[in-house]
Parts: C-alpha cells; structure tokens; sequence
C-alpha cells in the first residue's frame, strides 16, 4: 500500500496506472489485482490507512469507546477527538489526496463517493452514535445527533480549508491546543 500513497501523491489518481502501481509495490499486476480489483479500490484503502485506519490516531477506535456521563467528561472527550481529527485532516499526505480527490472526482465519480464513505460517513456515523450515548446519560440536549456531531466537526473543517488545502506544504497552519479548547468550549454551550 505504501508504494500506491506514493504514486497517487506523486501522481494523482487520473494519471496513476496500476502498472506502475505494481512496480513502485515491487509486486506483479496479477498480485495487486489478486488484493485490489480495482485503482479504486486500491485508492480507497490508501485514503482509510491516512485517516480512519491510521494507527497514530485511532479516530474511530478512540470514538467508539467514549461514553461520556457528565458535561466535563464529553469536553475532554470531545478536545481528544478534535485534536486527534485535526492531525489527520491537515497531514499533508492527507490534503495532497484531499486535493486528487476534488481534482479528478469530475472524471471519476466514483472517488467521490470512496472519500464518502470512508472518511465524512464514518466519521459522523460514529461521533453520532456518542453523541447519543451522551443524549441517554442526559449529558447532551435533545436533538439530531448527526446535525450535532457536524456543527462539531463544521469549524474544524474551516480550518482544513482555508489553513490547508489553500496554502503550501510549508505553510500549513492547523489550529493549536488553545483555539480546539474554544471551539469545544462553544459547541459544548450550544449542546450540554
């Protein structure tokens, strides 16, 4: 999988050939079929491994265990799931797919749908599902946990945009400790 992040950022998507996906792998074409049908398929398990697989971070992993009961407890729990989403989100090797994606996903479709399901849809399926564990405890108001989880991830997002899709490699410039801290600070008026 390695060898394919590295052709897809050297590359792009539309560019990239499975032939020479095989051979950066060090693998024959039959092997990379045998595990990947398809590029988008193989695409696909690049962009988990950078974001809801990555081991540095466990986002979902870290998600699926929280079980907030007081208001403090989903702050910290919410501070550890911004921190850990703003690391992943403003790695460069993520932006670089991030903007292969929306480069190429008028040509391939498909891609857009693949960042769907594998990065937004997960993301949001499984913050929901804490947001109502917390909404049973009566830590978190009443309301649609899919909206709710989205207005938390909605700033975080703003700063991907405008601090890293639209700004050079060296001059990422992801929010610190203290503007995650206000930005839960705020959500957790709007939903305690």
């Amino acid at each position: 999988m390695s060898g394919a992040r590295r052709v897809f950022l050297r590359e792009g998507f539309a560019a990239t050939s499975t032939d020479v996906i095989a051979r950066e792998a060090g693998v024959s074409k039959r092997t990379l079929y045998a595990y990947y049908p398809s590029k988008e398929e193989l695409f696909g398990d690049v962009l988990r491994g950078l974001t809801v697989e990555n081991p540095q971070t466990r986002m979902l992993e870290s998600v699926r265990g929280i079980d907030p009961g007081s208001p403090e407890e989903l702050r910290e729990a919410l501070i550890g799931l911004a921190k850990k989403l703003v690391t992943t989100i403003m790695d460069p090797d993520y932006l670089a797919l991030l903007r292969t994606i929306i480069a190429d996903s008028h040509r391939f479709p498909k891609l857009g749908e693949i960042f769907r399901s594998t990065v937004p849809e997960r993301g949001i399926r499984e913050g929901s599902a804490m947001l109502r564990r917390a909404q049973e405890k009566g830590v978190a108001v009443d309301g649609d946990p899919e909206v709710m989880m989205r207005m938390f991830m909605g700033p975080l997002l703003t700063y991907v945009l405008v601090d890293g899709l639209f700004r050079s490699e060296d001059q990422l410039c992801p929010p610190g400790p203290e503007k995650i801290e206000e930005i839960v600070r705020l959500y957790i008026k709007a939903v305690t």
